[in-house]
C-alpha cells in the first residue's frame, strides 16, 4: 500500500496485522528518509537505530515475502521515496545521480 500522510493507511495496516496468516511491515524506508533529509521528526533517533538506513538493503529485504506468510502487507509512505530515486523493477528501487 502506497499512501500519503493523514489517511487511513495505518487503520488498514492494523486490520491486516490482526490476521494470523499475514506479515506486515510498516514504512520500511522511513529510517533512510530521516537520515538523508535530516528532518527532525519525533522518535527520529529510535527509528534510525531500529531500521536500516541503506535503502538498497531495505529494498532487497522487502522484495520477497517472509517464509510462512500467506499475505505480505507493506505500508509505504510516498514521501519517503526521495526525488532522485527511480524504479528499477516491480519492487526494487534504483537511485539516479
Amino acid at each position: 500500500m502506497w499512501s500519503g500522510p493523514r489517511n487511513i493507511s495505518t487503520a488498514m495496516m492494523r486490520s491486516w496485522e490482526n490476521r494470523p496468516d499475514t506479515q506486515v511491515i510498516d514504512e520500511p524506508f522511513y529510517a533512510h528518509y530521516l537520515k538523508e533529509t535530516g528532518i527532525d521528526h519525533p522518535g527520529r533517533a529510535e527509528v534510525i537505530a531500529s531500521q536500516s538506513i541503506d535503502w538498497r538493503e531495505v529494498a532487497q529485504q522487502i522484495s520477497e515475502a517472509p517464509t510462512g506468510a500467506e499475505v505480505y502487507f507493506q505500508k509505504h509512505m510516498t514521501l519517503h521515496m526521495l526525488p532522485r530515486w527511480t524504479w528499477a523493477g516491480p519492487s526494487l528501487c534504483a537511485i539516479i545521480s
